[in-house]
């Protein structure tokens, strides 16, 4: 074994410990804590996700202004929240990188009040964490960040179902 090969394998086993280290145990669509978690309010400032919710489970809607769907889920989840604030904390996540002037022009100018959390995941910790690459998603968690039920897209005819899916998870 020359010189060169004996360096290469040297460095290879000092690697294989740092994989396990740096590698995380939580699988997809789970988080082992939502303490490191943190989003932007409407009016740009940084909140911790964990702590504030610690009380009742929590239905993320992911959405975007530019997605039609999304906005034409908005009386749905407004009816949601109402009916089900007392033991459901619904917050509104919106992906990084648009505007924050124009989303909050868009809630400004939506025809009725936008009762619920709305946040930016700056940090898109949310959005891959739970796989919201097609919007609208609809996810359910407990208070452990682990997933009861998720949902995506939006299809008015779906709502009762939807509905009941979420009510029977609390």
């Amino acid at each position: 074994m020359n010189r060169n090969h004996l360096i290469l394998l040297v460095i290879a086993l000092l690697t294989v410990p740092l994989i396990f280290v740096f590698i995380p145990d939580s699988p997809p669509g789970r988080l082992d804590t939502l303490q490191g978690v943190s989003l932007s309010s409407l009016k740009g400032e940084k909140f911790k996700f964990s702590g504030m919710f610690a009380d009742k489970k929590i239905l993320l809607v992911f959405w975007s202004v530019t997605c039609s769907s999304c906005i034409e889920e908005i009386p749905f989840v407004i009816r949601l929240h109402e009916k089900l604030k007392d033991r459901l904390t619904v917050i509104g996540v919106h992906p990084p990188g648009f505007p924050l002037p124009k989303i909050q022009k868009f809630v400004k100018r939506y025809p009725q009040p936008i009762p619920y959390l709305l946040a930016v995941d700056d940090e898109m910790k949310l959005t891959r964490t739970y796989e919201a690459t097609i919007l609208p998603k609809t996810v359910l968690l407990n208070k452990k960040g682990e997933v009861l039920y998720s949902h995506v897209g939006y299809d008015p005819s779906l709502e009762a179902e939807i509905e009941h899916a979420i009510t029977s998870k609390l």
